[in-house]
């Protein structure tokens, strides 16, 4: 950058030619460290430079023409306070920008906050998004009450009461509070709840005091919310002929969803989102995409279940649903009642088909059947290979037992 053959003044600040792009800094020569910046566009700004602990630090000082503009003078007055704060260790742009940093967080509600935390949270083990469903689970939270399409009523997100709060205004009593308001709403909706709600602060980083979440506070303060842990209840092995035979005396899109789920251990959303295209008639496969551990899997089809995908799949167009049920929840609780069965809901489906097919496969091709990541077996992970006549066999044999037991169970009935 040149240095001006001389003193830069008032008049020679708006004088100085500006550059065809970029900018260009005319150093005084009479006051180092002191200079004018001119840019493409014309704009002018006094600006300082020195070195401080090894580095060179360029601030600006304030503009030289226009309304908001100051004289050199000024600019110079302004120079020789900053170098000297600089020299002491303060630097006045950092405290401004820490100060507005401050403000931001600090004005940061939990609405926000959740949004936030739902856009930019990344998986730890691969680092991946969430998913779609997982964020409008955290976004419903925050959500205030409404009506269905249909005009009937809905609660309020589990974190609404506290959605407008500013997340460093919120107290250890407050988080108390609501876990008391959310009793009526069940152990595992309140525990889900109070779970994004930690995950957020901590994202966030913010220490709530007397934090009701922290083993440090009193016992009796304190909010304990449960681990993560498996409640594998299935349809009682008993009763497993009689359900499937309500499941198919029903004849309806959501029983025959259900069937399919039971011999293929597909999750409720999985199923759900199967479409007509992702069935494979000839190779007896069903492509799931996007899958919890975040990768698609092919589900190789026993003849039952290929009966079933095929049925909807001869009357549908590729990108329709292959099923076109979002929940049926409905229709397993007929099930259920016709069946004698309680506590059953979908997702215990694929409880009930991983028992099933624990007594009739190796553990290695269960493992590959329900598409489970490796969780540090490397034996299974990365050894054993599970050929796709051994699926197909293992759900092969899942199916037949299924029907066996409906067979069995009907004699003397």
């Amino acid at each position: 950058m040149p240095v001006h053959s001389k003193k830069v003044t008032d008049s020679v600040a708006r004088s100085l030619p500006a550059p065809e792009k970029g900018y260009a800094i005319h150093w005084c020569p009479d006051t180092p460290g002191f200079g004018l910046r001119v840019t493409a566009s014309g704009a002018r700004s006094w600006i300082s430079e020195r070195r401080v602990e090894g580095k060179t630090v360029r601030r600006t000082l304030g503009s030289a023409e226009g309304r908001s503009a100051i004289s050199a003078s000024a600019a110079r007055a302004l120079q020789v306070d900053i170098s000297s704060e600089l020299q002491r260790g303060t630097d006045r742009l950092e405290a401004r920008k820490a100060a507005r940093a401050a403000e931001k967080v600090e004005a940061l509600t939990l609405d926000q906050a959740v949004r936030d935390y739902a856009r930019t949270k990344r998986r730890t083990k691969d680092g991946l998004p969430l998913k779609q469903r997982t964020k409008d689970d955290y976004l419903g939270m925050v959500e205030p009450a409404g009506t269905t399409k249909s005009g009937a009523p809905t609660l309020a997100g589990a974190l609404y009461s506290l959605a407008a709060k500013p997340l460093h205004r919120i107290t250890g009593d407050m988080i108390r509070k609501l876990y008391r308001d959310l009793e009526p709403r069940g152990e595992r909706r309140r525990a889900y709840a109070l779970q994004v709600l930690r995950a957020v602060l901590r994202h966030h980083g913010v220490a709530v005091e007397d934090d009701p979440f922290s083993t440090s506070t009193a016992g009796a303060s304190r909010v304990r919310l449960p681990g993560p842990k498996g409640n594998p209840t299935r349809i009682p092995p008993e009763l497993l002929g009689a359900w499937w035979r309500a499941a198919c005396d029903m004849r309806s899109v959501g029983a025959d969803q259900l069937r399919f789920m039971l011999l293929t251990g597909a999750r409720p959303g999985e199923a759900a989102a199967i479409k007509v295209r992702d069935f494979d008639l000839a190779g007896r496969r069903v492509r799931l995409h996007d899958t919890k551990n975040r990768s698609d899997f092919d589900l190789v089809l026993s003849e039952q279940a290929a009966t079933i995908a095929n049925w909807y799949a001869l009357s549908g167009k590729p990108n329709d649903l292959l099923f076109g049920v979002a929940d049926a929840g409905k229709s397993l609780q007929k099930i259920n009642a016709a069946a004698g069965v309680t506590g059953v809901s979908p997702h215990k489906l694929r409880h009930t088909f991983a028992s099933i097919a624990a007594d009739l496969v190796p553990a290695f091709t269960l493992r590959r059947m329900l598409n489970h990541a490796g969780g540090g077996d490397t034996a299974g992970e990365h050894y054993v290979h599970v050929s796709e006549a051994q699926l197909r066999a293992g759900w092969q044999r899942v199916a037949d037992f299924v029907e066996e037991q409906a067979t069995a169970n009907s004699v003397g009935l």
